[in-house]
């Protein structure tokens, strides 16, 4: 994790001062998620047997199985397990809209307190939040935002991380040469910001690069092996890949190992997570951007907990609150910063 020295020690400090200064400043704005609120004694729709439980209902709707969205869950659990008067289960999304849908209309014929979702499309899921909403349920979204305004949304900030992203990668690769973009699926908020910024940022920092190619992955390691050796077949010279999340990016470190790349190709993924982290301690994956995920899915519960047990109503907001966690790009000079707690 490290070498314990002065330097590393100091540079350790600086890391996690930036992330509590990011966290105060998240606070900050989860202030203000409150601010224009109005309780349920208004009148604003909360039934009043849920203003007056001694239990809440809460359930967090996942995209699929992942180690984000577990991060999430855990980090959730941790706030919302010591209060004792909350109900709170992680549900399936299945990858499937349809099986979203079915789970939201579930939780508001149950009559819950607040829902967690990660849209697996921000369109589509829109009308299962604005029915949410008519029942006087708060949704608060993670990581993958929807077009539909809701209580709250909780991310790092996908758009300039990928800017940073584009810069440390064109860094590493001098500036030059052709690179490729494993992507997610269209339909996906996040996946436009991630991929506009690093677009954007390749064309602010090093012009010499060229995106020769930008294909769907589906955010799977298998696929993005694939993915990625078809297109080194048509680009033979190709210089670095940039995976939209840290399992496409790995699924490109092991065409590289297979293919004898390592150290030649410049591989950068998006999330953070522990595997990642360890890829790039080991000199494979070059670098990603880095979130603490188990704090996004703590405040999303703080939030979550003022909401129900202050009766707040969903339609209480004159609009919806936007709550960005700090990052970091993380390399081979600063990933041991990042502590065995952080770690997700």
């Amino acid at each position: 994790m490290g070498v314990n020295d002065d330097k590393t020690a100091g540079g350790r400090r600086d890391f996690l001062k930036t992330t509590v200064l990011g966290a105060a400043a998240v606070a900050g704005a989860a202030g203000g998620l409150f601010s224009g609120a109005q309780t349920a004694g208004t009148g604003l729709g909360v039934p009043a047997a849920r203003a007056q439980a001694t239990r809440y209902r809460m359930a967090f709707i996942q995209w699929q199985p992942h180690t984000v969205p577990a991060a999430w869950s855990k980090g959730i659990e941790e706030v919302l397990g010591p209060q004792q008067v909350v109900d709170y289960e992680l549900l399936d999304g299945q990858n499937k809209v349809e099986v979203q849908a079915s789970l939201m209309d579930t939780l508001i014929n149950q009559g819950a307190s607040v829902i967690f979702l990660q849209p697996i499309d921000s369109v589509a899921l829109a009308p299962s939040i604005a029915k949410a909403k008519r029942a006087g349920i708060s949704v608060i979204t993670l990581n993958i935002d929807a077009t539909e305004p809701h209580a709250a949304h909780v991310e790092m900030n996908h758009y300039y991380g990928a800017m940073d992203i584009a810069k440390a990668m064109g860094d590493a690769m001098g500036g030059k040469g052709k690179v490729a973009i494993l992507n997610a699926p269209p339909g996906i908020i996040i996946r436009d910001q991630r991929t506009n910024g690093f677009v954007d940022g390749l064309k602010k920092h090093h012009p010499g690069i060229e995106v020769v190619a930008d294909q769907v992955a589906d955010w799977d390691r298998k696929k993005a092996q694939d993915v990625l050796a078809t297109i080194l077949a048509a680009h033979p010279d190709l210089g670095g890949a940039y995976g939209v999340n840290d399992s496409m990016a790995l699924g490109a470190v092991d065409v590289a190992k297979e293919k004898g790349l390592i150290g030649k190709m410049v591989i950068f993924g998006n999330d953070g997570e522990v595997a990642a982290l360890e890829s790039i301690e080991a000199g494979e994956l070059t670098g990603t951007q880095y979130t603490d995920v188990y704090q996004q899915g703590r405040l999303a519960a703080a939030a979550a907990t003022v909401l129900a047990t202050g009766g707040v109503a969903a339609s209480a907001f004159g609009q919806q609150a936007h709550l960005l966690m700090p990052y970091v790009i993380a390399t081979k000079e600063n990933v041991g910063m990042i502590q065995d707690s952080q770690r997700w």
